[in-house]
Parts: C-alpha cells; sequence; structure tokens
C-alpha cells in the first residue's frame, strides 16, 4: 500500500516540517524569519507536494475518479492553516486568505495532474497502436 501512495506520505511529511518550520517562526522575534518560512512553506513545499500527488495519480490511475486528488490536497492545505491558526492561537484568518493561500498547492497538483494525465494518454495510445 505504501508503494501505491507514498506521495501521501510525502505530503505528510511536508505538512510536519511546515508545522516545525511554524514553530520555529513563532518562537523568533525577527520578523524576516516568518516570511521566510511562509514561502518555503506555503510557495515551496506545499505546491512541491501537490505536484507529486497530481503527477503520480495522473500518471498512475485511469479513472475519473483521480480528479478528486487536486480540490483534496486544496482543501487539506486550507484545514491545515484552519487548524494552525487555531492551535497557535493567533486567532483565524479571513476565509479569503485561506483560499488564496490554499490555492497554490491546489493549482499546482491539479496543472501537473493534468499535463501527466495527458502525457500518460498519449503513451498508451501509442503503445495501443503500435501493437
Amino acid at each position: 500500500m505504501i508503494k501505491k501512495h507514498w506521495p501521501i506520505l510525502f505530503a505528510a511529511v511536508a505538512v510536519i516540517a511546515g508545522i516545525i518550520l511554524g514553530i520555529v517562526a513563532s518562537n523568533s522575534t525577527d520578523t524576516g524569519v516568518a516570511l521566510l518560512v511562509g514561502v518555503i512553506v506555503f510557495m515551496f513545499l506545499f505546491p512541491l507536494a501537490g505536484a507529486v500527488i497530481g503527477g503520480w495519480y495522473g500518471w498512475r490511475v485511469r479513472s475519473p475518479i483521480k480528479w478528486i486528488a487536486a480540490p483534496a490536497v486544496y482543501l487539506g492545505v486550507v484545514v491545515y492553516l484552519a487548524a494552525s491558526d487555531l492551535l497557535s492561537g493567533a486567532g483565524a484568518m479571513d476565509m479569503g486568505t485561506y483560499w488564496s493561500i490554499g490555492s497554490f498547492a491546489g493549482i499546482a497538483a491539479l496543472a501537473v495532474e493534468a499535463v501527466s494525465s495527458a502525457i500518460a494518454w498519449l503513451a498508451r495510445r501509442n503503445r495501443e497502436s503500435i501493437q
């Protein structure tokens, strides 16, 4: 099972790294550290995890149910943000902020999933036409 769904573990590691970096940022008095952590987590780690999930399931799964992966990644980031805000005591942000920050990972997952699905479809079509 882990061999088939390793991107989920990769995303879990990204979330854990995001939590650890968030703790580091919250214990720092330097605003630059918080900004750097925000960029690393929300513009690199989470979109990378979304891209890995989208690419893996876009390539491996032929069922249309695979298109649930991108909204799941998107909502996962929104839930992570809401939980981290409530647990840190910072208070909840407005919903527009949650949706816009979560969109980086969701859009990355959707884009990579669409591209990898198209490549997989072309590869299968070419393989069938050769045989």
